[in-house]
């Protein structure tokens, strides 16, 4: 018993200390702590800053003046005394303007936080299932490796009866070996797809992961259409939102060339000649700005240019999602059909050969070369179809990128 559980844990103790991993456990990480991502969070606050800022009304001015200060005078009884509030008025549309582009760059700062998200998830399922194939391939060839020693270990017996010859344990052996040269330099590949997959989630530690997402064909995944994804992808929200910023600029620029209005309001205490009394006044006035020469021409100019700028980077992006969407689709449904039609039927069809030829080999049947060639078939239909499935699973990832999906 004491036995039984020593080679137990021997056997089982490295799994113990991997961690399980599913796809969905994966992105939510990516998007607790992508640092990235806080990062670009950060922007959206920023931008509530910005439009808090454009709302808040002008500060006024406040002047103390004194007037007559010449040498030789008393203060208190020759000096004039003035003191002055300066307003400036935001009353001709301005500040509502000013608000209103701030508020469209909050908009614009959110889809970018958006566009960020979505492309954190898309790069984390990504790397989730290049990590995956690596894990799977590498345990195709290890579980082969294992299998084959009984080939190695049945042909030593033979040989030590006399009823082979060196030369087939030679080549046995021989084949055993690349096997496992194979399984080594696969396992090179796990290690790399896993840091790839930690690093894409923001880990800062880098455990041993055991992916536990199944690989199989998915029955409810449904292509939404590229009307869909012109509405959901969030670079066409984030250029749609850069469009409405620009016209809302625009907008504002044509208000700036308004004038600009002050009143003051003020006290002045002017000094009776030859007196020790004063008179006390009151003070108003307005002051506008003339807007004859400079009427903000450039800034309106500027723009419109970037209004014409921005709608022509909206067209463009269209153009350039249709086309991704229509080359994603064609890549799900070519990858899907290759795997139900070629290589499910490939990897039964060399199982059952492989089955068959080493059940002829030891009853005497057919020779070993067509065993190990049997034996080759098998493994390489098996690599084919994990590859195959990966590419599967990852084509519905590009296409849903494609249609805006962000989850």
């Amino acid at each position: 018993m004491r036995r039984e559980v020593i080679f137990i844990a021997i056997v089982l103790g490295p799994c113990w200390g991997q961690r399980r991993l599913s796809l969905q456990e994966a992105v939510d990480q990516a998007i607790q702590t992508r640092a990235s991502l806080k990062a670009e969070a950060e922007r959206v606050n920023a931008a509530e800053g910005a439009k808090r800022q454009a709302g808040l009304l002008p500060n006024p001015d406040f002047q103390f003046q004194n007037e007559n200060l010449r040498p030789g005078q008393t203060y208190s009884r020759d000096v004039d005394t003035l003191a002055m509030i300066n307003q400036p008025l935001d009353i001709l549309g301005k500040r509502k303007q000013r608000v209103a582009v701030a508020s469209e760059g909050m908009i614009r700062a959110q889809a970018q936080y958006d566009l960020a998200h979505w492309t954190v998830i898309q790069r984390v399922k990504l790397a989730y299932w290049a990590a995956l194939e690596s894990q799977e391939v590498h345990t195709v060839l290890a579980k082969t490796v294992d299998n084959f020693q009984k080939i190695v270990d049945y042909h030593s017996a033979q040989l030590s009866a006399g009823a082979i010859a060196e030369q087939d344990l030679l080549r046995v052996r021989l084949e055993a070996e690349r096997l496992k040269i194979s399984a080594d330099t696969a396992l090179i590949a796990v290690n790399r797809t896993r840091l790839d997959l930690l690093k894409e989630m923001g880990s800062v530690d880098f455990p041993e992961l055991n992916l536990t997402e199944p690989l199989e064909l998915t029955s409810d995944f449904k292509p939404l259409g590229v009307d869909e994804a012109l509405a959901q992808r969030p670079e066409i929200k984030v250029a749609r939102a850069a469009l409405e910023e620009a016209e809302a600029n625009a907008r504002l620029q044509d208000v700036s060339a308004r004038p600009d209005l002050n009143v003051t309001y003020g006290y002045k205490r002017t000094q009776l000649p030859d007196t020790t009394t004063g008179i006390n006044t009151a003070i108003a006035a307005v002051r506008i700005t003339l807007p004859v020469s400079d009427k903000n021409q450039g800034n309106r100019i500027a723009a419109q240019a970037e209004v014409r700028r921005q709608r022509q980077l909206l067209a463009a992006k269209q153009t350039e999602i249709r086309a991704e969407y229509d080359a994603a689709l064609q890549e799900y449904e070519a990858r899907r059909s290759e795997l139900v039609n070629a290589l499910e039927p490939l990897r039964d069809h060399a199982a059952t050969i492989a089955t068959i030829a080493g059940a002829a080999y030891a009853a005497g049947g057919t020779d070993l070369l067509r065993l190990l060639d049997a034996e080759r078939a098998r493994l390489d239909a098996e690599l084919a179809w994990t590859q195959g499935m990966v590419d599967y699973r990852q084509s519905i990832v590009r296409l849903e990128a494609a249609e805006g999906v962000n989850q």
